[in-house]
């Protein structure tokens, strides 16, 4: 058969089934396009007659009925996946975003030692408790921050002349007094003005012989010197007063004024109300937050200041949570605290320097460098911190601290050193020689002698007693060590005293009542050695306490120390603001001293405050004053709240 043929009988066979199956597939569409049409129609009707377009619950509970038992199990597992990533997601955005801040509100009592006598800047420097209550009312041009850095108060601004004499500084323009009225420059005209009158009698005179000051504006002062003070920034942070307030009082009678006891600054805190027992004394003192401070005002309602005769007597108040913090733990006084779990002891950093003043005038040998020098390496000074401070100090090595930036790594050390402490002792021609009983009682018999140089020898050995002791022509070395009553000192004079006479130096210890060491000891020079502490200032400028013309009783020289290149180094490094030069010239003067010895510098003991944990928000870490505790007093709480930060 012809092949074209068969081609055309095949296709004739297929024609029918394959337009059937088009056919099909037409009717199909059509099919699916009523479908669709039925479909949105029955939407139609169901949406018309249900409320929501959402299923309800009820709607839902026969969902199974349409739902495998596979299908409702991958439901379910996508349901609890959601819930519990809900659940995550929630709790996580909750921990990050959610920020616990200050709340206004409660009461800050504190326990501390002594009197209340003037809360008045003008007095206020001799008295640790006063100097705290006027840094809460009073405002000063500058204060300290929480880490004793100088910072702005009611100066806005300031600028230095070229010659360093003249410093003009911008007072705010938002600083009020608790009584009303704008703090300006004619109030801190005044206040320095009645600081210079010698009528006043102010303790703050001397610090500004040779400064005057002018007004400039309303809201502007000049201060000029008669020469450059590098640390002159520093002197002036003392409280400012309302020169409306005071001009009315007599100069000659302004210690006796009752705004000595109630006063009205433009600080955090003004004065509420004070507390007198039945005799008349004074028990506590109450400040209340001053809500129209210039600055961030306080969250703690009042602060209130419960007086107490000692340390022991404040700590017992707080073990029965009568006060809520003690402004100062003796180092000695801490395993006295009952539930120091629910406390906060901090240990702030202080510029005091503890060390072992000497009086050649006073004991001749003692102005043998090779002598003194002995005496500082005979002297454990870690031993000495952790037995008397129970390790809440430093040693230090020379006058100036190292958080300066004066400071002197490079100083020459005098570590504990017997070894070498009794070489010098002998290079000097000190010799051992020991004193048995037959000597004592041969020189009790001596004492009757007529030979002068007999009798006088004969006192020499019973005022040494039995022993070995160092003698150089004829003469021991004896030494009386003079300190404060109190037991830090004693204590530590003990154990000086135990380290002289192990390389056996006779060595007596006077204690000295705390209110006689001054007028008994320290302006007339009455003794030979002294232990004793000094603040050193927030500059590192010790030219008060070593330069030459701070000798004698005026003076804070107490070492009568001398030297023409140590002098030269201190007036030179006050005199510039330029650090490198000053670092240069301190340096010197430290390597200096310390080689020289006038005192053995041994510790800086730190500042122990104490507070409840109810009280957050303290974060200060160094002071130069026990009033620099109130740094950051503004962020003091103890009531908190919950908000979400996004």
């Amino acid at each position: 058969m012809n092949p074209f043929k068969k081609i055309v009988q095949l296709f004739g066979r297929l024609k029918e089934p394959f337009f059937g199956f088009l056919e099909s597939v037409k009717t199909a569409k059509a099919g699916f396009r009523n479908g669709l049409e039925q479909t949105e129609l029955d939407k139609k009707l169901v949406f018309s007659l249900a409320k929501s377009r959402w299923p309800n619950w009820r709607q839902l509970k026969y969902l199974k009925k349409y739902l495998s038992r596979g299908e409702r199990l991958a439901v379910g597992s996508c349901l609890l996946v959601i819930l519990l990533s809900s659940l995550f997601l929630g709790f996580r955005f909750y921990k990050t975003h959610l920020q616990i801040i200050p709340v206004a509100g409660g009461d800050y009592v504190e326990g501390v030692v002594g009197a209340v006598k003037y809360i008045n800047p003008l007095y206020s420097s001799v008295s640790d408790l006063d100097n705290d209550i006027v840094r809460l009312v009073y405002s000063a041009l500058f204060k300290r921050d929480a880490a004793a850095k100088l910072v702005n108060d009611l100066a806005s601004g300031y600028e230095v002349g070229p010659d360093g004499k003249a410093y003009v500084i911008k007072i705010k323009t938002n600083a009020v007094w608790h009584s009303g009225g704008a703090v300006t420059a004619d109030d801190v005209v005044f206040t320095f003005q009645a600081i210079k009158n010698i009528d006043y009698k102010s303790p703050l005179y001397a610090s500004f012989t040779g400064v005057e000051i002018e007004k400039v504006d309303e809201q502007t002062v000049k201060f000029v010197l008669a020469e450059p003070y590098a640390a002159f920034l520093d002197l002036l942070t003392f409280g400012i007063l309302p020169a409306e307030l005071w001009s009315q009082i007599e100069p000659t009678a302004a210690s006796l004024a009752e705004l000595n006891l109630k006063p009205v600054g433009s600080g955090e805190y003004k004065f509420k109300s004070l507390v007198k027992d039945k005799a008349g004394n004074l028990r506590a003192y109450n400040l209340t937050r001053n809500n129209n401070y210039y600055g961030q005002p306080p969250y703690i309602n009042t602060v209130s200041f419960k007086l107490f005769g000692s340390a022991q007597e404040a700590i017992a108040a707080l073990n029965n949570n009568l006060i809520k913090g003690i402004g100062y733990l003796p180092a000695g006084n801490k395993n006295q605290l009952v539930a120091q779990d629910s406390l906060n002891l901090y240990n702030l950093t202080l510029p005091k320097i503890s060390a072992v003043f000497f009086n050649a005038k006073a004991n001749s040998a003692l102005g043998d460098k090779k002598v003194r020098q002995a005496l500082a390496y005979a002297i454990d000074k870690n031993k000495v911190i952790d037995e008397v401070l129970a390790g809440n100090g430093r040693a230090i090595d020379g006058p100036i601290l190292p958080e300066s930036f004066a400071y002197n790594a490079a100083v020459k050390k005098y570590n504990y050193d017997v070894v070498t402490s009794t070489s010098l002792l002998m290079s000097a021609g000190w010799k051992i020689v020991e004193l048995k009983e037959e000597d004592i009682a041969k020189a009790k018999e001596d004492l009757t002698a007529k030979d002068q140089a007999v009798k006088t020898q004969a006192e020499a050995n019973l005022a040494a007693g039995p022993g070995k002791w160092l003698m150089k022509n004829n003469n021991y070395l004896t030494i009386e060590l003079t300190t404060v009553d109190n037991p830090e000192y004693s204590q530590a004079a003990q154990l000086i005293a135990a380290g002289w006479q192990a390389i056996n130096v006779k060595t007596k210890i006077n204690l000295v009542p705390a209110n006689q060491i001054q007028s008994e000891v320290i302006r007339p020079r009455n003794f030979s050695a002294l232990f004793y502490s000094e603040i050193a200032g927030a500059d590192p400028d010790p030219y008060a306490f070593w330069h030459s013309s701070q000798i004698g009783q005026a003076g804070l020289n107490i070492a009568d120390y001398a030297n023409k290149e140590a002098d030269k180094l201190l007036e030179e490094g006050r005199l510039t603001n330029d650090l490198k030069l000053r670092l240069e010239k301190y340096k010197k003067f430290q390597e200096l001293i310390v080689e020289d010895e006038p005192a053995i510098f041994l510790y800086s003991p730190n500042y122990t405050y104490v507070q409840s944990k109810e009280i957050k928000g303290f974060g200060v870490t160094s002071i130069i004053l026990p009033k620099d505790r109130f740094a950051d007093v503004n962020q003091w709480h103890i009531n908190t709240g919950k908000k979400i930060v996004w």
